[in-house]
């Protein structure tokens, strides 16, 4: 299945559509390439993502997000004359099924690269690896440090990295806020390899001397999952709570630590923050709740103000623009044009990737943090952007937009 038809921008509005990632001025001809996926008007990619599964909600707006930036870019002429659209696959959050729709992508629909938006990148990356294909995509396995065709950014790099790569950060912010013992939660159908983000999170307390103890709970978690994670808080004294599971499901827990008064010091979440919705539906149990991996929103930068346009545009239907996945999607979408615009008129898979690798102060005008492909590959980041839920629940402030502390071996 192929990408909706993308209507039309007015050509008063393409600059601000353009200045986030310096699109390229569109050629009356584009060259004649032999590469798979490129024809002479249009480069096909593969988008994979849940669809179907316990984390389709979670990911469904990184689609909202793509959408938005290949209309943009589209609009503007695409890329050296080249318009940008998709074909789609369901991976339903499994690996074997990754590994299915990478190779059908490649192989049938013939695509030029991948964009992935899923925590099971890991079953089609060797594959995709072995035949050079690039990839750009949301890390959360240790695949996105190991092949060099896999591209992601720094606020969704905190798992690719190696078993040796640790940070004080989270340990440092941690200690600056009173905190004395840590509970690191993860989805319990992750683990061992995939559990990557958890596991830093556990070494960067332990790395400051903070007692860390682990808990799991599903994606959609029983009431008896919730009851053992409160019972665990308060018979470990544990006032550090730092969770890698979907937003909606620490919501569901953050409720239960509220009606019980446990006396949280410090809430972090290497999740997006909540939406409108969920701030609305929650509210005070939210409170304190701090995101390592969104950075605050700078409504006057070139690149939010062309992000918010593009989807107001190409992706009315997704209500809440300001999700973060939404902003993933966008970014994901601007990769794939910064990479194809360095891979010159007549795109390949390796001067893309090479092209890309390159790139320094990558930021998307000012939507992410800065991240450097090549200097940012498989470490994880020193620095972190600290975004909270106010003390009324009712919306987000900014902690601190560059928290640091130091990188540390184990």
């Amino acid at each position: 299945m192929s990408m909706r038809a993308l209507t039309a921008l007015p050509t008063a509005l393409l600059v601000l559509a353009a200045v986030a990632s310096c699109d390229t001025a569109s050629h009356p001809s584009a060259a004649s390439c032999s590469t798979p996926g490129v024809s002479a008007d249009e480069v096909k990619v593969g988008f994979i993502y849940p669809d179907t599964g316990n984390t389709a909600d979670v990911f469904r707006p990184v689609r909202a997000g793509l959408d938005a930036r290949f209309g943009a870019i589209n609009a503007a002429g695409g890329v050296n004359g080249r318009k940008l659209g998709y074909d789609w696959a369901d991976d339903g959050g499994q690996p074997d099924t990754n590994q299915v729709a990478s190779r059908d992508l490649i192989e049938q629909k013939k695509d030029f690269a991948i964009v992935e938006a899923t925590a099971s990148a890991a079953g089609g990356a060797p594959y995709l690896a072995a035949n050079n294909i690039p990839v750009a995509g949301v890390s959360g396995e240790s695949v996105w440090s190991t092949y060099r065709n896999m591209f992601t950014f720094v606020n969704y790099a905190q798992a690719t990295s190696s078993a040796t790569d640790v940070v004080t950060t989270f340990g440092q912010y941690a200690l600056s806020q009173g905190g004395s013992r840590a509970l690191v939660i993860s989805d319990a159908a992750r683990t061992g390899q995939l559990d990557g983000p958890a596991q830093k999170l556990r070494d960067s307390f332990a790395s400051v001397g903070i007692p860390v103890s682990s808990a799991t709970m599903d994606t959609a978690p029983t009431q008896g999952q919730l009851n053992e994670i409160i019972q665990k808080i308060s018979a470990d004294k544990v006032n550090i709570l730092a969770s890698v599971v979907t937003i909606d499901a620490l919501a569901q827990l953050l409720v239960l630590v509220r009606q019980r008064n446990l006396p949280l010091k410090v809430i972090l979440a290497g999740s997006q923050l909540p939406g409108a919705e969920l701030l609305a539906q929650y509210g005070p149990a939210l409170a304190g709740l701090t995101s390592y991996i969104s950075p605050p929103v700078n409504p006057t930068s070139p690149g939010y103000r062309a992000y918010k346009d593009a989807m107001n545009r190409y992706s009315p239907e997704l209500l809440d623009s300001g999700q973060a996945l939404a902003q993933v999607g966008y970014v994901l979408g601007d990769m794939v044009v910064r990479g194809l615009q360095a891979a010159g008129p007549c795109p390949t898979r390796q001067g893309f990737i090479s092209g890309l690798r390159a790139v320094r102060n990558y930021t998307v005008g000012g939507l992410i943090t800065t991240t450097d492909f090549d200097r940012d590959f498989g470490r994880i980041p020193v620095c972190y952007p600290l975004t909270a839920v106010n003390a009324a629940g009712n919306g987000l402030t900014t902690i601190d937009p560059d928290f640091c502390g130091k990188r540390v071996s184990k």
